[in-house]
């Protein structure tokens, strides 16, 4: 099933960086783990981004012969519930 989940974009524009989130959906039977992942609110302190007081996890999603890994906005036990939940209707994560 396909949910939806908004990724940490960054974009590097010489000495500034770009940063939102980016709304992208994966297949949930592909997803490999997803764990919390600090890094990345330390990164946004240091950028001074608004989204620096948020929650964000690594998601490892399998492409077959290798795994990718996002960052995607939540914690691992908010997108994990969000993931679990027994709906008929679409699921979107974060909204």
């Amino acid at each position: 099933m396909l949910v939806e989940i908004k990724r940490l974009l960054i974009e590097n524009n010489g000495y500034k960086r770009d940063i939102s989130l980016q709304r992208m959906y994966i297949n949930s039977d592909s997803i490999v783990s997803i764990s919390d992942y600090h890094g990345a609110e330390n990164f946004l302190l240091r950028e001074k981004s608004r989204l620096s007081n948020e929650r964000f996890s690594l998601i490892k999603i399998n492409e077959g012969g290798h795994t990718e890994e996002i960052i995607a906005y939540g914690s691992a036990d908010q997108l994990y519930k969000d993931m679990a939940k027994n709906t008929t209707e679409k699921r979107i994560l974060n909204d």
